[in-house]
């Protein structure tokens, strides 16, 4: 099947393309998460469902896909475990595992979320006196600040993704760094790295800079309204690119 295809394909890019031993510690803040085959294998999916290239409702066979990806049912059902947390997938009552159902309401109430979450992380960090992006700065002192970091991958999608690690490294609330680390960072990381839109990103980065300095200021009402329209041009991405795959 043509899909299955596809998913070989990015699967063995995303390998080569993530080995952290190819490049410095400086330029894989983001990549770095001791990633597993199962991870590998389901961000693959996620790119394939994400995209609308997989439709709602095709079976996730483990059998299938194991047979296909050359690797053994064990990573391949980890790989569904996680689809699943992320709401990519769903477990019918027969136990068998199919894309879920989605939509632009759906995408769009995600992306609403997304933002709220980071706001939540970062006015809990705020009230806890974490200067944040001034942290990030020392932790790498070639870097002028989270948004301007020069990358030896592709510079400007690693300084929007590490913007996103950043308040993840730093936020003391586990509860919403779980959600946003497990759950959520898949819609981000898609829709930065994988549609059209969002690899032309000059105008986040301008949002992303603006955040920074709000939340310098301690200006949250300002950190809401800027992180509200960097989610909203996020969500817009996917969603024409799912209108674009489908034609």
């Amino acid at each position: 099947m043509i899909w299955i295809m596809q998913i070989r394909e990015i699967r063995i890019n995303r390998c080569n393309k993530f080995d952290w031993k190819l490049y410095p510690k400086s330029d894989i803040i983001y990549i770095m998460r001791n990633k597993r085959v199962c991870d590998y294998i389901a961000e693959a999916i996620q790119n394939e469902i994400l995209s609308g290239r997989m439709s709602s409702g095709v079976p996730l066979r483990q059998e299938e896909l194991a047979d296909s990806l050359g690797y053994s049912r064990i990573p391949i059902r980890e790989a569904l475990q996680i689809l699943e947390s992320q709401g990519l997938a769903k477990r019918l009552a027969t136990r068998h595992v199919v894309v879920a159902d989605f939509s632009d309401e759906v995408i769009t109430e995600i992306y609403e979320l997304l933002s709220d979450v980071e706001i939540k992380l970062l006015k809990g960090m705020l009230q806890s006196g974490i200067c944040l992006w001034d942290k990030a700065v020392s932790d790498n002192s070639e870097q002028p600040n989270c948004v301007h970091e020069s990358s030896a991958i592709n510079e400007k999608l690693s300084a929007e993704l590490q913007f996103h690690e950043t308040i993840i490294s730093n936020s003391h609330n586990e509860y919403f760094t779980h959600i946003l680390e497990n759950g959520l960072w898949c819609y981000i990381r898609f829709a930065v790295e994988e549609t059209a839109a969002g690899r032309e990103n000059a105008r986040r980065l301008e949002l992303l800079s603006k955040v920074a300095e709000a939340y310098s200021d301690k200006d949250i009402k300002i950190v809401r309204e800027l992180l509200g329209e960097y989610f909203g041009s996020l969500c817009e991405a996917v969603i024409a690119e799912r209108t674009e795959s489908s034609r």
